[in-house]
């Protein structure tokens, strides 16, 4: 049976401002102590093939990414390993989110699971340095900051490429 509880807003403020607790430690070591966090229900709109996260347009219009974590309608975390996401900034999100408007009249833009990247879970909490090998007699060390900064700078350069490859 589904639990159709819903929340007061100072409520979900509590509960939001206890699921950020677990990801402020990320936060403060990325030197983005006031990053904006928005836990989102993650979930398989009609007609769609993948799940999707849902944003209003003022959460959108912040020009600045967006951290989630995936969260029951009644803000409660639905991962295990408390996994933390990251939307990159995407200046054309009116374009390339679909819309859809509520029986109430809200507009919501809806965007792909797949477009979020994996920034940090639990296995993650423990710090360590990832070691890639570049020759067999040099080794270059990363830690885990340095390396999930690179990898996400090819990630957003790669979507920006395959977005502007889809508009031809």
């Amino acid at each position: 049976m589904m639990n159709t509880k819903s929340i007061t807003p100072a409520e979900r403020k509590e509960k939001i401002e206890q699921l950020r607790k677990e990801h402020q430690p990320y936060f403060e070591k990325i030197g983005k102590e006031t990053a904006l966090f928005i836990p989102k229900m993650s979930y398989k709109p009609q007609g769609m093939d993948e799940n999707h996260i849902s944003f209003f347009e003022s959460e959108l219009k912040n020009e600045c990414d967006i951290y989630t974590e995936f969260v029951s309608k009644t803000y409660e975390s639905e991962d295990p390993k408390r996994t933390l996401y990251l939307l990159h900034y995407n200046p054309f999100w009116k374009d390339e989110f679909e819309i859809i408007t509520s029986n109430a009249g809200y507009e919501r833009y809806f965007v792909p699971v797949s477009q979020l990247k994996i920034v940090n879970d639990i296995t993650d909490r423990i710090s360590k340095p990832i070691m890639i090998e570049e020759k067999e007699e040099q080794v270059v060390s990363f830690n885990n900051d340095e390396l999930i900064k690179v990898l996400e700078n090819i990630n957003y350069s790669l979507q920006t490429i395959a977005n502007v490859l889809r508009n031809k």
